[in-house]
């Protein structure tokens, strides 16, 4: 008798000690898919193949872009919002995603892409799901990528049909000195905006230098209008330009 509850103690504590281990196998499966961990020292951002970053996408999750503006131009997944990390990144991702808990996945540089989720993370955003690993060139695999056309500042001062300009500078900046004819739609309101632009001219997109430009060109893209030009060097290259002639 005591040899049969000796053999059921040490099953029970069998069972106990096992269950104790796959609890905490389900447990680290399930911390591993999180993109954010109460020990900062185990944040770890979350690589997703292809498949599960576009079935995301499809369930809601934006794409932002990180990596540098010539980057981005060159070739970009569509719907993409493009912020450069090399900028004021912290500045502008809090302007552009102003909902915290929408759920984000990322494209960045390898040496940025930790970087950028401990920034999206100690920023508040809740649901930072994990990046695109090999970045674009795992997309053009099998898609095609969009990009973005550009003109010199010079070029687009020479140019006889212009279309419309649009200055994406802040209103105070705008007020004190812009292009003429140029419409004024600051990027910190452009994600809001519901835009009904004409399809038949282009739009020629400038901020002070560039950075503020393809953010913009990137959100006017992702809304539906295609035909939108960064002015490379922004208002300083045409500024200067103008002075000189």
């Amino acid at each position: 008798m005591k040899n049969i509850e000796k053999e059921i103690a040490i099953s029970v504590i069998l069972l106990t000690f096992v269950t104790f281990l796959s609890f905490g196998k389900a447990f680290a499966t399930m911390n591993k898919s999180f993109s954010y961990s109460v020990n900062q020292d185990s944040i770890r951002p979350l690589p997703l193949n292809l498949t599960q970053f576009m079935a995301l996408e499809a369930t809601g999750a934006v794409i932002l872009d990180a990596r540098s503006s010539d980057e981005f131009k060159a070739g970009y997944i569509p719907k993409s919002i493009h912020i450069g990390w090399k900028g004021p990144f912290k500045i502008w991702v809090q302007k552009i995603f102003t909902d915290k808990h929408q759920p984000i996945i990322y494209l960045a540089d390898h040496s940025s892409i930790k970087l950028v989720f401990e920034m999206l993370t100690e920023l508040g955003y809740t649901q930072v799901l994990g990046y695109l690993h090999d970045g674009v060139d795992s997309y053009k695999k099998q898609y095609l990528l969009n990009t973005i056309n550009e003109v010199d500042a010079s070029t687009y001062l020479d140019l006889s049909t212009k279309g419309q300009i649009i200055d994406v500078r802040s209103e105070k900046e705008f007020a004190e000195g812009h292009i003429d004819n140029a419409m004024n739609f600051p990027l910190k309101d452009l994600v809001n905006f519901n835009i009904n632009l004409p399809e038949h001219i282009n739009y020629y997109v400038q901020c002070l230098s560039g950075y503020r430009s393809m953010i913009a060109i990137s959100i006017l893209k992702a809304k539906g209008i295609e035909n939108v030009i960064n002015i490379k060097g922004g208002y300083q290259a045409l500024k200067k330009i103008k002075e000189e002639k």
